[in-house]
C-alpha cells in the first residue's frame, strides 16, 4: 500500500512544478506599438495672376491656410512629424516658401525650417522637413497650416504680368509617427 500512496503524492507534487523559466511580467513595460499615419494636406496651382493685385501690380507674396488635420487627443503619443513638400516651378522667377503653424487667431506659433528656396524654372523638387522632437508640443497650439510663397527679386529687374506663362504647383502631405504604448 505504501508504494501506491507514494506514487499519488509524487504525481500531485510534480503537477505543480515546471521545467520552464519564471515568467517576467514586467516585460510588458518594454513593449511598444508603433504606427504611422499619412495625410494629404494641400494641392495648389498658382499662376501669375496669384501674384498680382487688382491693378496688375506685382505683390510680394501670396499665402493660404488650411485647418490642421491633427487630433490633439493623441498628440502625447506623437514621436515624429515629417512633411513632404513637392514644388514644381515653371516661372522665370524664384520663390521662398514658408510653412507656418497658426493658432486659433491665425498668429504664427511656429515656422517649419529651413525656408525652401525654389529656383526659377526649377521643375519638380521634393523636400522633406521634420519637426524637431522638442518642438512637437507646439502642435497643441496649432489650428491651421499656412503655405506662403514670397517672390524673390528678378535678375533683370522685370516684374510679372497677367499674360505671363508659367505655373507654381504645390503638393504636400504629413506623416505622423506614433508610439501608442508608453507607460
Amino acid at each position: 500500500m505504501i508504494p501506491k500512496y507514494y506514487y499519488i503524492i509524487l504525481i500531485f507534487f510534480t503537477s505543480f512544478t515546471s521545467c520552464t523559466k519564471d515568467v517576467d511580467f514586467n516585460q510588458i513595460y518594454d513593449a511598444n506599438v508603433h504606427t504611422t499615419y499619412t495625410s494629404t494636406l494641400v494641392y495648389a496651382n498658382f499662376t501669375a495672376i496669384n501674384f498680382l493685385d487688382t491693378n496688375n501690380i506685382e505683390i510680394p507674396s501670396t499665402k493660404d491656410s488650411i485647418e490642421a488635420p491633427i487630433d490633439k487627443n493623441i498628440l502625447k503619443y506623437l514621436e515624429k512629424v515629417e512633411f513632404t513638400i513637392i514644388i514644381n516651378n515653371t516661372f522665370n522667377r524664384g520663390f521662398n516658401f514658408y510653412f507656418n503653424f497658426l493658432d486659433d487667431t491665425k498668429n504664427v506659433v511656429y515656422t517649419l525650417q529651413p525656408t525652401i528656396f525654389v529656383a526659377p524654372n526649377s521643375g519638380e523638387q521634393t523636400f522633406i522637413l521634420e519637426i524637431p522632437f522638442e518642438d512637437i508640443k507646439l502642435l497643441n497650439k496649432t489650428r491651421f497650416f499656412e503655405f506662403e510663397f514670397e517672390l524673390t527679386e528678378s535678375s533683370d529687374g522685370s516684374t510679372l504680368s497677367g499674360t505671363e506663362i508659367g505655373t507654381l504647383d504645390l503638393k504636400s502631405s504629413v506623416k505622423l509617427f506614433y508610439n501608442f504604448y508608453k507607460l
